[in-house]
C-alpha cells in the first residue's frame, strides 16, 4: 500500500543512485528557489519606490469654500460674529487654489490664490500669495508671507499628502494683526483641463 503514494522530493532523492545526480538536482533546486526570492523582492522593492515617490507639483483645489475662524480687525469686519470670552472672532470661508512646484530636494515654491466669502457666501476679498515650503515623509509645510499693505496674517499650512490626489491640511496664523485657523482638504486638478 505505502507504493502506491506519490513520491516526495525526499523520497526522490533517496532513489537516486549517485551522488553526483543528487548534487546537481540540489544545487538546481536552491538556485530555482534564490531565483524566485529576488524576483519576489525585486517586485516589493519597484512597488515601494513608486509609493514613496510623492510630488506635490501641480495644482491643488478646494472643491467648495472652507469654513475658518478669525479675529476681527476694522479692515476686515466681513463674517459672521463667533462668541469668546477674550477676543472678537468672526467665521467666514475661503476657497484655496495652489499652484506648486517641488524641487527633487523636496523644497516647494507656489502660489496660493485665494477668495474669502462672507456668512451669506458674498465673495468679499480676494489675493495671491506666495508659498515657500519643504516635504519630507514624515512632515510637510508650506509658509505664506505677512501682506503688511493689506494687513493679512503669515499662514502656516501643515499638510498631509493622503493620495498622489487629495491633501488634508490645517492653516494657523504666526504673525501679523490676527489669529487664523482653517481645517481643509484640497484635491489635484487634472492634468488634461484647461485654467
Amino acid at each position: 500500500m505505502m507504493n502506491n503514494i506519490l513520491p516526495t522530493p525526499f523520497t526522490f532523492l533517496k532513489r537516486l543512485k549517485n551522488k553526483h545526480q543528487i548534487r546537481k538536482i540540489t544545487i538546481g533546486m536552491s538556485l530555482l528557489f534564490f531565483a524566485l526570492t529576488l524576483s519576489a523582492q525585486k517586485g516589493i522593492h519597484n512597488a515601494d519606490a513608486t509609493t514613496d515617490k510623492k510630488d506635490l507639483s501641480g495644482t491643488w483645489y478646494t472643491e467648495a469654500p472652507v469654513p475658518y475662524l478669525v479675529e476681527y480687525t476694522p479692515e476686515h469686519p466681513q463674517g459672521k460674529s463667533i462668541s469668546h470670552s477674550d477676543i472678537q472672532l468672526l467665521e467666514r470661508s475661503a476657497t484655496l487654489k495652489w499652484t506648486l512646484t517641488q524641487r527633487p530636494d523636496g523644497l516647494i515654491v507656489g502660489t496660493n490664490d485665494w477668495i474669502v466669502y462672507d456668512e451669506k457666501g458674498n465673495k468679499v476679498f480676494e489675493g495671491s500669495e506666495p508659498l515657500l515650503g519643504v516635504y519630507s515623509s514624515e512632515r510637510t509645510v508650506l509658509c505664506e508671507p505677512e501682506d503688511k499693505n493689506a494687513k493679512t496674517a503669515q499662514i502656516i499650512f501643515e499638510i498631509k499628502l493622503v493620495s498622489q490626489e487629495k491633501i488634508q491640511g490645517i492653516a494657523y496664523s504666526v504673525g501679523g494683526p490676527k489669529l487664523m485657523v482653517m481645517n481643509f482638504v484640497l484635491v489635484r486638478k487634472p492634468y488634461n483641463t484647461v485654467n
